[in-house]
């Protein structure tokens, strides 16, 4: 007779356990943010008095499952840069142009590396790379 009952105990588990597992519902993905672990830095020239002038930034790469194949690059300052991206898993590339405060670009899904440079600057404003950015960062 225990034997009955140790078996109605496992069912009556086993059967809550499935009916939990059942009307679970699917965890939904969401927004990631991936900042470059490379900052890019550049120096400029303010002219006049023609004083050089530096700094860093870090570019922030945003995926979101809602808009499957596309990446939003953002920065927290208002600098100008070159974001060369190539998406590994399909071989799709391209050049985003990052103002302030974001910019998208249509970089596919997969796996998507990106190098960022700073821009030569406009006449009489001249800029210079230093250190080029980078990152990668998987796009659903």
């Amino acid at each position: 007779m225990r034997q009955r009952h140790r078996l109605r105990r496992v069912s009556i588990v086993a059967g809550a356990g499935i009916a939990l597992l059942v009307a679970a519902q699917p965890a939904a993905a969401a927004p990631t943010d991936t900042v470059f672990p490379i900052p890019v830095v550049g120096v400029g020239w303010m002219n006049p008095p023609g004083l050089p002038t530096g700094g860093s930034m870090y570019v922030t790469a945003s995926t979101d499952p809602a808009t499957p194949g596309v990446t939003r690059f953002s920065n927290d300052r208002y600098c100008c840069v070159f974001i060369h991206w190539r998406n590994i898993s399909t071989g799709a590339a391209g050049i985003a142009y990052l103002g302030y405060p974001s910019v998208e670009a249509q970089t596919g899904p997969g796996t998507v590396f990106a190098a960022v440079t700073v821009p030569t600057g406009p006449p009489g404003y001249p800029a210079l790379m230093l250190l080029p950015g980078a990152g990668a960062w998987t796009v659903p």
